[in-house]
């Protein structure tokens, strides 16, 4: 569960995650906008809770993943500790 954590807080920080966030977003709304299929009209309520969502969910993963480096570092701070 903790390489994953790691995995998905890597991506959610890359470029490739804000390009296909990006791209989610502008098709959402073109869709919405130009009646093309208006399945979530303007102010976009479903939208903005999908996106809440994943920021929710992403600095949960985010914290893990830096509860996990952090237990690491401790242990290896430790173990460095011990053996001098």
């Amino acid at each position: 569960m903790g390489r994953l954590a790691d995995w998905i807080a890597a991506f959610g920080g890359s470029m490739s995650f804000l390009f296909l966030n990006a791209l989610w977003f502008g098709g959402w709304i073109w869709l919405n906008v130009s009646g093309v299929w208006r399945f979530d009209p303007f102010p976009f309520g479903l939208l903005t809770m999908i996106v809440s969502l994943q920021a929710i969910f992403l600095s949960i993963f985010v914290l893990l993943a830096q509860n996990r480096h952090s237990a690491k570092d401790q242990s290896a701070t430790t173990w460095s500790t011990r053996s001098t």
